[in-house]
């Protein structure tokens, strides 16, 4: 079966070869066909979860129905529901974006847990060497991190290449620390380096949106980040925005904790980059 053979309605699709599915591929399509608009922001794990079955049952129904896995799948079904954002007017724009940033914001806090940064930040005090990983969007808030966490002085490092990610987080050690940066966690490349950071007994921290998601399953600590991007957005801002907000409050967290010799890193690279201003 071709999935551009039924592009019109695939909850129709789903409802009318649901006889011929499997056990497991029906508990799979039973979830889909209750929760339908909330699929598109769940992980292949998510799915799995939610549906009692492993994630190659959920890859197995995606087949079934035509698709050549889960991502193809949401994609299509985003695609389906999703209508235009309705906008009466062009000034309303910026109001609509502030509030939902704002409600991204607050979901992102509420996630937060004290003692869970707190664990964060001994390990970033402990680390010989702070390695931010991050491919496509995320790799440009890795980087972010990397200019920002350099200010403290701590031995940090970026990588965003896959192929050099990979290289890097072969050579971690056990005194390393790999700060994997997914929205989703299911990008194969960084998943592979987690699993690779991982084996090198290197300590994990994961900052995701999704805490059942690939990635995750190699981390030692998860760093939650609210997120409702669904696959015809891609690289949404809100997404970048939720993310930033963890990484500062994280830094403003390690300064407090560094005390003293921290607010002097700051004074000093301040200095240094102030001769670059006009």
């Amino acid at each position: 079966m071709k999935n551009e053979n039924h592009s019109g309605n695939i909850i129709a699709l789903i409802r009318s070869i649901y006889p011929s599915l499997t056990k497991a591929e029906k508990k799979v399509a039973d979830v889909v066909l209750v929760e339908e608009k909330n699929i598109i922001y769940n992980s292949l794990t998510d799915l799995a979860e939610k549906s009692n079955v492993g994630d190659t049952s959920v890859l197995r129904f995606c087949r079934h129905i035509g698709y050549k896995g889960f991502q193809e799948f949401k994609l299509a079904l985003a695609q389906e529901l999703e209508t235009p954002s309705e906008v009466d007017s062009s000034d309303r724009v910026p109001l609509q974006i502030m509030k939902k940033n704002i409600q991204t914001l607050e979901e992102t806090t509420s996630l937060m847990n004290e003692n869970v940064l707190n664990e964060v930040v001994e390990l970033f005090l402990s680390a010989s060497k702070i390695v931010f990983f991050g491919v496509g969007s995320s790799g440009l808030t890795a980087e972010f991190a990397n200019f920002r966490f350099a200010r403290t002085g701590l031995p940090v490092e970026v990588i965003t290449d896959s192929h050099l990610g990979m290289i890097r987080a072969t050579l971690l050690t056990e005194n390393d620390l790999a700060v994997i940066i997914s929205v989703s966690g299911s990008t194969v490349d960084i998943v592979e380096i987690a699993k690779r950071a991982n084996e090198s007994s290197a300590k994990v921290i994961c900052m995701t949106s999704h805490i059942k998601s690939p990635a995750t399953r190699y981390a030692d600590i998860v760093l939650l980040s609210a997120s409702r991007e669904t696959p015809t957005e891609g690289s949404a801002f809100s997404s970048a925005i939720s993310q930033l907000h963890v990484l500062d409050v994280l830094f403003i967290e390690l300064l407090n904790k560094l005390g003293d010799k921290g607010i002097e890193m700051i004074r000093l690279t301040a200095k240094a980059t102030s001769r670059k201003l006009y």
